[in-house]
């Protein structure tokens, strides 16, 4: 007799067992990837959250990466791919998920995307990497081999997760156009990268965050940095409501 209210019990622990149910909303991120090296593990890393789902889209196969299609019903970027040059159709089209509400994280050396359209890199994102002959501005620089520590400039949701100095190794960049208009979130005083690490961008119609660190599998194997990533993700896309 006391068989069926064990199995009745066992029924609800098992459908109601935090570990087995979704508490946050799926995030449906497009990530761009191409036109320079990078690491697959970044993608492997980010589809262990079920939380995410993950659109890749390539610059290599398809060069117009942003279009109203490809970013219909998509909450967040993850600009991770290469380009020089932001046709019209992509401009059009940022801008207007911008506008109604997505959220764009800039990756690494997407921070040198679109020198041609300085509305992007100026008004929205508040950085670029800029190379040689670019109006007359001192040109970036890189280093391979880094370790440095990075510290919160403040507190964000964006970096809830670097609660103490982090210790990590990735390529740096150096001598980055920042504008001074950008809300600095991470911090470093090593030698070889700029002091800041990690902002959040002027854009006045969306959210765009920059994070700095993002070259190889070191950095995308640390916890912290695909925390911080996952992070961004949700606050560009306003689903901490915040």
């Amino acid at each position: 007799m006391t068989i069926r209210p064990i199995v009745v019990l066992v029924t609800l622990l098992l459908t109601t067992n935090p570990a087995t149910a979704r508490d946050e909303p799926t995030l449906r991120v497009l990530m761009t990837v191409g036109g320079v090296g990078y690491h697959t593990q970044i993608v492997r890393q980010l589809r262990q959250n079920e939380n995410i789902d993950l659109v890749v889209r390539d610059y290599d196969t398809d060069p117009i990466v942003f279009t109203r299609g490809s970013l219909n019903n998509i909450d967040a970027v993850l600009m991770y791919h290469r380009d020089n040059i932001a046709e019209p159709q992509e401009r059009e089209a940022l801008l207007a998920f911008l506008n109604a509400g997505g959220g764009v994280v800039v990756l690494h050396h997407a921070i040198a995307n679109f020198p041609d359209w300085e509305t992007w890199w100026r008004g929205h994102v508040g950085g670029l990497y800029v190379l040689h002959g670019h109006d007359g501005q001192r040109p970036s620089r890189y280093y391979p081999a880094f370790e440095g520590v990075a510290v919160a400039a403040q507190s964000h949701p964006v970096i809830k997760r670097v609660t103490r100095p982090w210790r990590y190794a990735d390529e740096s960049y150096e001598h980055l156009w920042i504008s001074d208009s950008v809300t600095t979130l991470l911090r470093t005083t090593a030698h070889g990268a700029d002091e800041r690490l990690a902002w959040i961008g002027p854009s006045k119609s969306g959210r765009v965050v920059y994070v700095q660190p993002g070259h190889d599998d070191r950095i995308m194997r640390d916890p912290i940095y695909i925390g911080l990533l996952e992070d961004a993700l949700v606050w560009t896309a306003g689903i901490d409501g915040k």
